[in-house]
């Protein structure tokens, strides 16, 4: 540093400080640091001149002064304009420094290019009686998360700093000015927050100050002043972090709040522990899978809202991840009346279904309600009517399901009992307080032409898309990797032989477009569907793709997206080829949101399913348009299915269902018996040796099931209560792909 010897100025301000003062100025004068100035500023002490007569009493080795009470910013205010250093040191008058103070700080200066840095320590608290009650360690907080090392305003935030534990430059002040007068309590954070913003610190990881816990520090006599002051000054900055900045504090924004609420909690700041309270609350979603549909089933929906403050967790049917904040029912009968006395359920503060179809017993849904806030997102239009999954040409369920014309379909029916399920439905969902979110307005349409939902708020938005990952990218690599000739077209597509999909569609394209043999297929979802097609062109096939990465691959290996589902009330693999930048080819129909949300004909297509295969055939031969709507696809994307908009109108969503939720004192009380006696029958882990017995043991169970009733009819499986259980299960699915649940139907 240019002046390796700098003056530093130690400002002592003190009010009625005649019981400790003198051990402060001693503590000051025995720094074996030479280079200082003390200047003692009384802030109007009516102590019967005490404290001015112990200040006076050191002479010329002080520099002394005195001023009407104004409080402790005032004090140091005029400290620091009277003061001479290059440095400025703040000792309040009941603290003390140890010697080697100062030094360590100047050599730390040293050693540092930017001598406009703030050099902090770490204390020592005492109590009154000199007992030694704390010791900072101010290095472990940054060690449990390090990237807080980069961060400015990390000790601010975290109240991991002391004002007499600080070296402040002089030139802080003529950049952001002085302390804030108008604040009497928290006068020391406020200006912090100022100067470490803009100038840079660094922490000496020893102990240098000795500060006493008094019962007459102005916060302690100023508690409510201070609550006052102190959460305005932590909201402010909290309102103000980025994303960027939040990233440097800690490993998700959850984790942020969750620290927050338990400072404010113990420093006693009621309104800033009501406002981080607000932000932070709890969610649980619930689903049939986790890793089976989950970018639209609630699984990453449950991540986002980890990262964005929100405490999720999520509850499966049937768990395949390894997130320890996912859980998995441990029972399978009374699903819905044990789920109501469960823990994870009764801690939560807002409850969020997504594919619930055969784990919920709906008639709980009006009780579910009255406990907590409860939204849930509409997949397909199963709630809307008696029976069905989709209604294809059906209009019944617009006013009441009756003779149902689709028993065979999912889930199969052996008695037409959609007239009592729809009033079942009905009777349930209008006397709940439930609210819904649909993806598209083709679903809102639906919903609101349902007498099921008549007069329920239903929100639309989107689904949401991490486009950090599924984002254009090097479709050459891509390709070669999977060793596709570079110059092929490569046509992707979902392999699903439900009726729904509109696979035969792609079937029947394949078999009619000119083949001239530089055109590669990648069908993902199930193995061996392709028949005499796999013959006729250069194929890839996988089963279903859990692995995110793997999916965004064959995205950029492609060069049009096939989604020609006749039923379909949004699309998300349609929605993430357009936000790896392709276009996707789909059908119209009364029965699919595909063309609105493809944003048809603009950026993707949808033809009448008659014209699929000659569209097709004729975009395969004009690789301009298709690499034009592909880029289209991408722009619409990119703002339509934001992740981050996605999140942030989702939070905004939960906080008018949590804001709109009536409570009563019958649901109160319930409320409150439910919690006295929860259970805790959910599994968190299914990495762990207990849990891999129970999954075992369940799927020998399903196993076992499954082949009894090939034996004694398909229809007994009803009889025995097991079908919806059955119908959930990956053995389930595997038995309806190969065969064997059409054999044992006809039975």
């Amino acid at each position: 540093m240019k002046n390796e010897n700098p003056l530093v100025s130690i400002v002592i301000p003190v009010y009625n400080g005649s019981n400790y003062l003198r051990e402060a100025i001693d503590s000051a004068l025995a720094q074996i640091y030479k280079n200082i100035e003390i200047i003692v500023v009384n802030d109007g002490s009516n102590d019967n001149g005490a404290t001015e007569s112990i200040a006076r009493s050191y002479g010329d080795r002080i520099r002394y002064f005195s001023k009407p009470n104004g409080g402790t910013s005032t004090a140091l205010n005029l400290g620091i304009k009277n003061m001479k250093g290059e440095y400025f040191s703040w000792l309040s008058h009941d603290d003390m420094y140890y010697p080697n103070k100062i030094q360590l700080q100047i050599n730390e200066l040293s050693k540092l290019q930017d001598k406009y840095t703030i050099i902090m320590t770490d204390l020592d608290g005492i109590n009154e009686n000199y007992e030694k009650i704390y010791q900072t360690d101010y290095a472990l907080h940054i060690k449990a998360y390090p990237p807080r090392t980069e961060s400015k305003i990390h000790p601010i935030i975290y109240n991991q700093t002391h004002g007499c534990t600080l070296l402040i430059p002089r030139k802080c002040f003529d950049e952001v000015g002085l302390f804030d007068e108008s604040e009497l309590v928290a006068q020391d954070f406020e200006f912090f927050y100022r100067a470490f913003s803009k100038f840079p610190h660094k922490l000496i990881s020893k102990i240098l100050v000795t500060a006493r816990d008094s019962s007459n520090r102005q916060g302690r006599r100023s508690k409510a002043r201070g609550d006052v002051e102190y959460s305005r000054l932590f909201i402010k900055i909290i309102e103000g972090i980025t994303d960027e900045e939040m990233k440097l504090l800690a490993p998700s924004r959850m984790e942020f709040y969750a620290d927050m609420r338990n400072f404010f909690a113990a420093a006693e700041y009621s309104i800033a522990l009501k406002f981080i309270e607000d932000k932070f609350y709890t969610n649980l979603q619930i689903s049939s899978f986790d890793l089976t549909g989950q970018r639209f089933n609630g699984h990453d929906l449950h991540f986002f809202l980890r990262e964005s403050g929100i405490d999720s967790k999520q509850l499966v049917l049937n768990k395949q991840s390894n997130d320890e904040n996912t859980y998995t029912f441990n029972f399978f009968e009374h699903c819905s009346k044990e789920l109501i006395h469960q823990k994870l359920l009764l801690e939560s503060d807002i409850i969020h279904m997504h594919l619930v179809h055969n784990i919920f017993d709906i008639n709980y849904l009006p009780i579910l309600t009255k406990l907590k806030p409860t939204i849930i997102t509409l997949h397909d239009p199963f709630f809307l009517g008696g029976h069905c999954v989709h209604h294809f040409e059906c209009e019944k369920w617009k006013s009441h399901c009756e003779d149902c014309m689709h028993l065979d379909k999912d889930f199969v029916l052996y008695k037409d009992i959609s007239a009592l399920n729809y009033a079942i439905k009905k009777e349930a969902i209008q006397n709940s307080q439930i609210s819904a979110i649909v993806a598209s307005e083709w679903m809102r349409k639906k919903v609101s032409e349902s007498p099921i939902w008549k007069d329920k708020k239903i929100y639309l938005l989107p689904f949401g898309i991490n486009q950090n990952l599924f984002t254009p990218g090097d479709c050459a690599a891509a390709r070669e990797s999977l060793n596709i000739p570079e110059d092929n077209t490569v046509l992707l597509f979902r392999s699903d032989c439900h009726v729904y999909k509109g696979f035969d569609i792609i079937i029947d394209a394949l078999k009619k477009i000119d083949n001239n043999g530089h055109i590669s297929l990648i069908a993902v979802g199930a193995k061996g569907f392709l028949g005499e097609v796999s013959g006729k062109y250069h194929t890839i096939e996988f089963d279903w793709i859990n692995d995110e990465v793997l999916m965004a691959k064959l995205y950029h290996a492609c060069d049009i997206f096939l989604m020609p589902s006749r039923q379909e009330t949004f699309g998300f693999m349609a929605v993430e080829a357009m936000s790896c930048g392709k276009m996707v080819l789909a059908i119209k129909g009364d029965g699919t949101a595909l063309p609105e949300v493809i944003n048809s004909p603009e950026c993707g297509l949808a033809v009448d399913e008659s014209e699929f295969s000659s569209e097709l055939n004729r975009l395969i031969n004009n690789k301009f348009e298709v690499k034009h709507r592909g880029n289209g696809c991408a722009d619409y994307a990119r703002v339509v299915y934001s992740k981050d908009k996605y999140v942030k109108t989702m939070m905004s969503i939960y906080d008018d269902v949590i804001r709109s939720h009536q409570k009563s004192e019958e649901s109160e009380f319930l409320l409150s018996q439910l919690i006295k006696h929860a259970d805790n029958l959910f599994i968190g882990h299914a990495t762990t040796e207990s849990n891999i017995v129970i999954a075992a043991t369940k799927n020998k169970f399903l196993k076992k099931t499954v082949r009894l009733c090939a034996k004694v009819a398909w229809k007994a499986v009803s009889v025995l209560g097991l079908k919806r259980l059955i119908q959930s299960s990956s053995y389930y699915n595997k038995l309806r792909r190969n065969g064997t649940i059409d054999k044992l139907r006809g039975q």
